[in-house]
């Protein structure tokens, strides 16, 4: 699967999930691979960047409490949820659900299910 076919599974995910308006597979050091942008715009370069951030201090302080890794990380803002699902060790998947819009619960099994088939082809 290349980029494009990337592209095509992050598309397939903002369609499949209730109020999803992106969805991005990004390194842990924050350099994007693919991103597919719905219904609201967003700088992909620096969400990937930020959300890289949020998750390495999340997971320096899951280290310092010594409560085993991160698997997901969600952040809810005044406009909208953000979902992080780790790909292995390297990778994670973002999407954004519009406020109110969003239903949480099937993003995070659409999101699970995705991390398995990204994991299968990144590893």
């Amino acid at each position: 699967m290349v980029s494009q076919g990337y592209e095509q599974r992050l598309q397939g995910l903002v369609e499949i999930i209730p109020g999803a308006l992106y969805a991005s597979l990004t390194g842990t050091d924050g350099i994007g691979i693919a991103f597919y942008q719905g219904g609201w715009r967003i700088d992909p370069i620096l969400a990937d960047a930020e959300f890289a951030t949020m998750l390495s201090a999340a997971n320096r302080a899951v280290k310092n409490l010594a409560v085993g890794g991160i698997s997901e990380l969600i952040v809810a803002t005044e406009k909208i949820t953000i979902l992080i699902k780790m790909v292995g060790p390297d990778f994670y998947l973002s999407a954004g659900l519009a406020l109110g819009a969003g239903n949480i619960g099937m993003a995070r099994l659409q999101m699970r299910r995705a991390s398995d088939e990204f994991n299968k082809i990144l590893y």
